[in-house]
C-alpha cells in the first residue's frame, strides 16, 4: 500500500476515533442550558418529550420557555417606561436595551451588585424572572425602590403562577425559585411602598409571564 493510501486510512481512522471520544454538546463551550438539561428531562418520569417542547401535568410546555430570555418578550413594551439612567437587575446575557446589567450568577452585569447604586440615584430599575429567585423579596423590592428618585419607574417582569413548569420544585426549577409570584400579591407591596401602579398584565403573555410598571411617588 503507498504512503499516500495509508496516510488517507489513519486519517479516516482518527476522524472515527475523534467521533467516538467528542464529548456530548452539553460539555461543550458555552452551550445552551436546553443541551445541558435535556437529558435529565428526558430521564424524567414526570416529563414526556414532544416535538418542540414538553408534556407536564397534562399541559404542553414550548422549549423556548426553558432557554432564558425570558425578558426579549417585554423589552418593547418595557423601554417605553424605562428611559434614562437605569438598571436592569438579574439581567444575565439578555440586558435591556440601555441598561446597566447587574447579576450576581451570568452575564455582562457580574460583579455588579444594586448596593453599587446610591439611593434615589435611578430614573428606573427593571427586572425579568428575578425576584422570585429571592426569599426575602420583599426586602428586595424595598432596595430596589430606593434606588429610584422620585418619578423613577419600577418595571417587573415576572413568571405567571399558571406556568407549572416555573413553579418551586418542579423538574425545570427544583429550588432556584423561593416563592410564588401572583400579579396581586405583587401588586399590592409594590403600593405599600409609595409607588403608583401606572400599567400593568396580569397575563399570561405568550411566555406564560405578567408585569407590573410602578411610579415612585
Amino acid at each position: 500500500m503507498s504512503a499516500v493510501r495509508i496516510n488517507k486510512a489513519l486519517r479516516r481512522f482518527g476522524k472515527r476515533l475523534g467521533l467516538l471520544f467528542k464529548p456530548p454538546l452539553e460539555f461543550l463551550p458555552d452551550a445552551p442550558n436546553l443541551f445541558r438539561l435535556y437529558r435529565s428531562h428526558y430521564k424524567n418520569p414526570e416529563l414526556k418529550r414532544k416535538p418542540g417542547g414538553w408534556i407536564y401535568k397534562d399541559k404542553f410546555y414550548p422549549d423556548y420557555l426553558t432557554i432564558g430570555g425570558a425578558s426579549n418578550a417585554i423589552f418593547r413594551i418595557a423601554s417605553q417606561y424605562c428611559k434614562g439612567n437605569g438598571i436592569d437587575i438579574g439581567a444575565g446575557f439578555w440586558q435591556l436595551p440601555n441598561s446597566i446589567p447587574v447579576d450576581i450568577k451570568q452575564g455582562p452585569g457580574l460583579g455588579k451588585s444594586v448596593e453599587d447604586f446610591a439611593d434615589g440615584s435611578l430614573d428606573y430599575v427593571f427586572s425579568s424572572h428575578c425576584l422570585e429567585h429571592i426569599e426575602d423579596w420583599q426586602n428586595a423590592l424595598s432596595q430596589w425602590v430606593g434606588k429610584l428618585h422620585y418619578n423613577g419607574i419600577l418595571f417587573l417582569y415576572l413568571p405567571h403562577p399558571e406556568c407549572e413548569i416555573w413553579l418551586p420544585n418542579s423538574p425545570f426549577i427544583g429550588d432556584a425559585h423561593k416563592w410564588i409570584p401572583k400579579p396581586e400579591i405583587v401588586k399590592s407591596a409594590i403600593q405599600k411602598l409609595n409607588c403608583e401602579i401606572i400599567a400593568y398584565d396580569d397575563g399570561p403573555d405568550a411566555m406564560y409571564s405578567f408585569y407590573i410598571c410602578a411610579k415612585k411617588i
